[in-house]
């Protein structure tokens, strides 16, 4: 009986049973940290209320002012989740386990296609393994990582199905696929963009597979390469309609301009050495690199030169070797594509650097990786070597991350991890302050962030936090210069704007209170809070005929909530308008129904007692 040899399937799957045995330790996990405001007390996600919802709901909800995100492929999944098992956290980590499964099967099947099962295998259970995943793998909100990557590989093997069919309508059919794979990766998370730069990769390996020219091959995927722009164009218009061309991730690390892609390169050549570190090295992890823990330094020095000068070495290796060992460049190239977007060059983010940001980039380091390690198997003698270093890679790297799987097992979990791994971090402070106010100890809530907003003055996140902190205990004149900040800082923030807006009201500074809601009432058209809270600053000025104006701008802008109607029908009575207080008051019953009407009779009663005309 022969022995069947290896096939790239049989990689697929032993990778992904590994990936699931290591990421098993997270099914006792429950909701920790993002997870408890994305998923657990996220309305979107317990009660969706239709496609319409998903579509139109920012990742992070509204209340939390956490910037600009739109991922509704995974909002849905996780309304789907929730429907299913009622909210228990275990069904989240189930799906969690399950899609990393998935994603180092597809890693492994990228990696046979291209350069076959051997290097198939190695791959797959390195990407596995690698503790750098568990971040993405123990967490509920790392599901928008991996449903991205899961899209990211199916779209790769179908372009490369696509390239390699023999006739036109196959062609089409993969090429079909591979865009309804980008669609519902863009949906899952923003980094997919970078997709059509691997199409490249494709192409240059069927050329070479082929014995073609690489001329030819562009020609015969054309389509190919115009539907994936398109799609992105699609997504693209879709995402600025719903944000309202809102491009913020929720603020910009310390260190980073916004404005200047150069200095921001400069910034991060020495964190592209924690990278390397984390990838081949990934023994010591934190829970966060913030600043004070990892320094942003914008003035070129050795470091910067050695981050030149190590990237120019890999590149130049994997040029020399990228006909013996085609997987190093393919890789290589890989990896920089995908960490294109979240290198903080493109796109300033709020992170110089995360764990989880390196999920999808390391399927290049595994490919790379297991590319190496096969050709250097090839020779006789070092045959035992290379599988002995592997298997002890793949045991160290296992028990590394299951071992690690439980720093996310709840909120607390993962402060205490951020304090003893990152003291100095402006979230470690930032999250001590929120565990404080939760326990209500506020002169230490109110301490630690403080100590975060000294650490990261530039993220708006620990001054939105005090500034309505304050706001609900009544502290009007602290919380105004915070807001403010807040404001300067990231106008899209609708809660601070109120928040800021009620802040000048309560402290008298009814001028500026009315300069303000007016501009952030033309900004936000479609919201009925700002004219509503404009109508009561110009009641108190004495301008009852633009209080009454702006009242029923609010009305007009969400006419189903009977208070607004209310709000108009006293500013119109106070101002001697009977008729229009009559007609709004019937709309206040009409929309408030019985149990309104009451407290629309006796506003009623209170407004013909100060102004007898309207009795």
């Amino acid at each position: 009986m022969t022995r069947r040899s290896l096939r790239s399937s049989d990689a697929a799957l032993v990778a992904g049973l590994v990936a699931v045995v290591v990421a098993l330790p997270s099914l006792a996990n429950g909701f920790a940290f993002d997870d408890v405001w994305i998923v657990a007390q996220n309305p979107a996600v317990r009660a969706p209320g239709g496609v319409v919802r998903l579509l139109t709901t920012t990742f992070w909800p509204a209340t939390e002012g956490h910037g600009a995100m739109w991922r509704p492929v995974t909002l849905a999944a996780f309304a789907l989740q929730w429907l299913i098992g009622g909210g228990a956290p275990f069904v989240f980590h189930a799906v969690t386990v399950a899609l990393a499964g998935l994603a180092a099967a597809l890693t492994a099947l990228v990696a046979g296609t291209f350069f076959g099962p051997t290097v198939a295998l190695a791959a797959g259970v390195l990407f596995a393994v690698h503790p750098v995943h568990v971040e993405v793998t123990a967490t509920v909100v790392g599901q928008a990582e991996l449903w991205a990557a899961v899209a990211y590989l199916s779209a790769t093997l179908a372009a490369w199905r696509a390239s390699g069919a023999s006739s036109r309508r196959t062609r089409v059919g993969w090429t079909l696929g591979m865009a309804a794979a980008l669609l519902f990766g863009l949906g899952a998370k923003e980094h997919v963009v970078t997709f059509p730069l691997v199409l490249g990769l494709v192409w240059w390996r069927r050329a070479v597979t082929d014995d073609k020219p690489m001329r030819a091959v562009l020609g015969e995927q054309a389509i190919g390469a115009l539907l994936s722009l398109g799609v992105i164009v699609l997504y693209v218009a879709a995402r600025t309609a719903v944000l309202r061309g809102a491009t913020d991730a929720g603020g910009i690390a310390t260190g980073l301009d916004p404005r200047s892609p150069w200095q921001r390169l400069v910034v991060m050549l020495p964190v592209s050495l924690w990278w390397l570190r984390l990838l081949f090295f990934p023994w010591r992890l934190s829970a966060d690199y913030g600043p004070q823990h990892l320094i942003p330094d914008p003035a070129f020095g050795i470091t910067h030169a050695a981050a030149i000068l190590g990237w120019l070495a890999l590149a130049t290796g994997a040029w020399r070797f990228r006909t013996r060992v085609p997987a190093v460049l393919f890789g290589l190239a890989w990896f920089a594509i995908t960490v294109a977007i979240v290198s903080n060059v493109v796109v300033p983010l709020e992170v110089l650097l995360a764990e989880r940001l390196l999920f999808l980039p390391s399927a290049g380091w595994a490919m790379a990786v297991g590319g190496v390690a096969v050709a250097w198997g090839r020779e006789a003698r070092a045959r035992p070597v290379v599988l002995g270093v592997l298997v002890a890679v793949t045991v160290v790297f296992g028990l590394r991350s299951a071992w690690r799987a439980p720093v996310w097992r709840s909120t607390d979990t993962v402060f205490a991890q951020m304090l003893r791994e990152a003291p100095k971090s402006y979230r470690t402070h930032w999250a001590l302050g929120a565990q404080a106010f939760m326990r209500g100890d506020s002169a230490t809530g109110e301490r630690e962030l403080r100590e975060a907003i000294r650490l990261n003055p530039a993220h708006p996140q620990p001054l939105e936090d005090l500034g309505r902190l304050y706001t609900r205990t009544g502290r009007w004149e602290a919380a105004i210069p915070l807001l403010e900040r807040v404001i300067a800082l990231d106008s899209s923030r609708v809660g601070s704007a109120l928040a800021l807006g009620t802040a000048y009201a309560r402290a008298g500074r009814l001028a500026e209170a009315d300069a303000f809601l007016a501009t952030m009432g033309r900004r936000y058209e479609h919201e009925s809070m700002f004219p509503a809270l404009r109508a009561d600053v110009l009641r108190r000025l004495g301008d009852y005929a633009g209080a009454l104006e702006a009242a029923q701008t609010a009305v007009r802008r969400d006419s189903t909530q009977w208070q607004l109607w209310l709000l108009a029908a006293e500013t119109a009575g106070l101002g001697g308008a009977c008729d229009a207080m009559r007609r709004l008051a019937d709309g206040a019953r009409r929309h408030g129904g019985p149990d309104a009407a009451a407290t629309v009779d006796r506003v009623l009663d209170g407004v013909a007692n100060r102004n007898g005309s309207c009795k």
